[in-house]
């Protein structure tokens, strides 16, 4: 895997999937949390229920959730980040599912407090 800035403003990973480069346009670096932090989904607008999971990265305007079951790409979620440990106080976010697959979902934030993100981000 290797990670470039572009000129137009975001990194550029390219990694290779089946043999063949492929470019991920990731306008915000994602971060791992220095301690495994769970998140519970408070609601969702989806008819499949998932209660959560932990926090595989996260950045100002997303985050990738590791979950057993996955809600569709597109499903309304708000959600508690369990961030007590790090920061001192949960984090609320509303988010939209993005993307799937067999790991968990992608989740991008359409509602987070700037101050609290940036303050997790920087722990």
């Amino acid at each position: 895997m290797r990670e470039s800035h572009s000129p137009h403003g975001y990194f550029e990973i390219t990694t290779r999937v089946g043999g063949r480069p492929m470019k991920n346009r990731r306008r915000d670096r994602r971060i791992q949390l220095p301690a495994k932090m769970d998140a519970t989904i408070t609601y969702s607008d989806a008819l499949k229920k998932v209660a959560g999971g932990l926090i595989g990265n996260i950045s100002t305007n997303g985050m990738f959730m590791l979950t057993e079951a996955v809600l569709d790409k597109d499903a309304y979620v708000t959600m508690r980040l369990n961030s007590e440990n790090l920061i001192g106080k949960p984090v609320y976010l509303q988010g939209l599912v993005v993307r799937t697959d067999d790991h968990g979902m992608a989740i991008k934030f359409t509602y987070a407090n700037d101050d609290d993100i940036t303050t997790l981000l920087n722990f």
